[in-house]
């Protein structure tokens, strides 16, 4: 995959109905809250389909496939990870159970609903890389309206 960063999302828009426009703006907003993470573009080797991909303190979070009616998001995370995941009570359980199975876990988002728990998922990774590399509590961006 190559990279780059960019500001035109025009390549996600252009493949998604309004209502799956309107979550991928959502998740994008909620992921500014979090102090450091960045959004990168990757192009898929054999397709050339443009991906958005997360990160936070080069690390892998996320990646998201947007076509039609859904987004499809890969969680990543590697076995230091995946351990403090299982562990952590705070989480769904069905969260822990499938990120316990693999180092990346698949969910699909088609509404607000579904963003929750995986937003959960993927604050709890931020908050144990942030507590690993700077050994404080994270920083949350409130929301400006």
């Amino acid at each position: 995959m190559s990279r780059i960063e960019t500001t035109d999302l025009s390549f996600v828009a252009d493949r998604v109905h309004p209502q799956i426009w309107a979550l991928f703006q959502s998740l994008r907003s909620r992921m500014r809250q979090l102090k450091g993470v960045t959004m990168k573009v990757h192009y898929e080797k054999n397709s050339g389909e443009a991906t958005p991909v997360y990160y936070y303190e080069n690390r892998l979070l996320f990646h998201l496939h947007a076509r039609g009616e859904e987004i499809n998001a890969t969680f990543h995370a590697d076995q230091k990870a995946r351990e403090r995941i299982v562990e952590d009570q705070s989480l769904d359980w069905r969260l822990r159970d499938q990120v316990n199975k693999r180092t990346w876990a698949a969910f699909t988002l088609r509404t607000s609903k579904d963003l929750g728990p995986f937003m959960d998922l993927v604050r709890a990774k931020y908050e144990h890389i942030n507590q690993e590399t700077t050994g404080t509590q994270p920083e949350i961006r409130p929301i400006a309206f």
